[in-house]
């Protein structure tokens, strides 16, 4: 299975590799990852030689898969997942770490969703509440 991996040599310290194939364990899914999204910072931690964070991505759950203990979404499910393995055709994802895609949302978008997602609800959360106040500062030209 190919993948990108960190690699302080290559450029932008990352690299096409062929990894092996993974497993999902009894709380893990198996998905087949369509779209990845990359972040200034994966990049930053990857210069840095450490392994890029947590990343988001979508996908399918593949046809001839089913989860062992009985959770998990069924095969052929869209989905979009946080995961640390999202550079790679396939990854075994958490069961938790997954929420369904509906059809009206395209899985390029929903990819991006993990990561932004939940940068904004964390500044949000730390801003308190918000009702009534402007969240977005409005530029106004002098018209």
């Amino acid at each position: 299975m190919r993948a990108i991996i960190v690699d302080r040599s290559a450029p932008a310290a990352l690299r096409l590799a062929d990894v092996p194939e993974p497993l999902a364990g009894p709380s893990q899914v198996l998905l087949e990852v369509h779209h990845a999204s990359l972040n200034h910072r994966d990049l930053n931690d990857a210069r840095s030689g450490r392994v890029p964070p947590v990343v988001g991505c979508s996908g399918r759950m593949p046809p001839v898969w089913w989860p062992t203990d009985g959770s998990g979404p069924a095969a052929g499910t869209r989905v979009v997942a946080l995961t640390p393995r999202a550079f790679a055709e396939r990854s075994a994802v958490q069961v938790g770490a997954l929420a369904e895609v509906p059809p009206s949302v395209a899985l390029t978008e929903a990819a991006a969703l993990p990561v932004a997602g939940v940068a904004a609800l964390r500044a949000l959360r730390a801003a308190g509440s918000v009702l009534g106040k402007r969240v977005v500062p409005v530029k106004r030209s002098n018209q």
